[in-house]
């Protein structure tokens, strides 16, 4: 099945990938069965990351939001918390049905805590030239993650809109599905690398701890996920490692 191929090897290339940004010994991981399911829980500290989580999570007979019969579930989803605020925070969620010819779903996106213009362009164009690789209207294919991640009361969103939004992919759309992955995964790591020993202030750090600080109440507060998966039976310990952020303020 090329999508379980695909979660298989791409989680050991962003293992690898990210451990050597933050040095030897900076990974831990561990698998918790729980009654659902099990995940496989990668976390990341040291160097250039104050935190990666790399979760994959096997669900059975489960109801997403949207779904109305129990079904087979997986999620591989990452978020990377950078050390330096000038590098964004990368957030990769993908999930999709076991059964059936899909559907697949994607939000990848950067949340930026110091926003570097030349950075998000350089992400958009890669993105868009998967849009015109794959015959899609760029602007449709971001649609609604300025919605998706933002508060009613916060100025702006965390979404920036330089990634994607795929939504009920079929079997034959795993190609974008894999291609929209691997660009933006590949030119976010080009960004820590080029930010990671960029000069910050003591307001540049404390920019970034509020930007954790959204994205913590995204998720305690919005995120319909969370809710499913702690009323279907996943752990809180395993939500916690899978999307918490390593420090925030408010």
């Amino acid at each position: 099945m090329k999508i379980v191929n695909f979660v298989t090897e791409t989680k050991e290339n962003v293992i690898q990938q990210l451990s050597e940004l933050a040095g030897p010994d900076a990974c831990s991981r561990e698998t918790i069965p729980f009654a659902i399911g099990q995940a496989d829980v990668a976390i990341i500290r040291g160097g250039a990351i104050e935190k990666a989580s790399i979760t994959h999570l096997t669900l059975n007979q489960v109801k997403p939001p949207g779904v109305e019969e129990p079904i087979d579930y997986m999620v591989f989803q990452m978020e990377v918390f950078p050390e330096n605020p000038f590098c964004p925070m990368g957030h990769f969620n993908t999930e999709w049905s076991l059964a059936g010819p899909g559907p697949y779903h994607m939000n990848l996106d950067l949340f930026p805590a110091v926003a570097v213009a030349e950075d998000l362009t350089r992400m958009r164009s890669a993105m868009d030239r998967v849009a015109e690789q794959f015959g899609l209207d760029k602007d449709q294919m971001r649609k609604g993650l300025d919605e998706h991640y933002n508060m009613d009361y916060w100025e702006v969103p965390l979404a920036t809109m330089v990634g994607c939004k795929l939504l009920d992919l079929k079997d034959d759309q795993v190609d974008l599905f894999i291609a929209a992955y691997h660009t933006f995964f590949g030119n976010y790591l080009e960004i820590l690398k080029n930010r990671k020993e960029t000069p910050s202030t003591e307001d540049d750090q404390h920019t970034k701890l509020k930007r954790n600080g959204r994205w913590l109440e995204y998720i305690t507060l919005k995120d319909p996920a969370v809710k499913m998966g702690l009323a279907a039976g996943i752990p809180a310990q395993v939500l916690l490692k899978l999307s918490y952020p390593p420090s925030a303020v408010f």
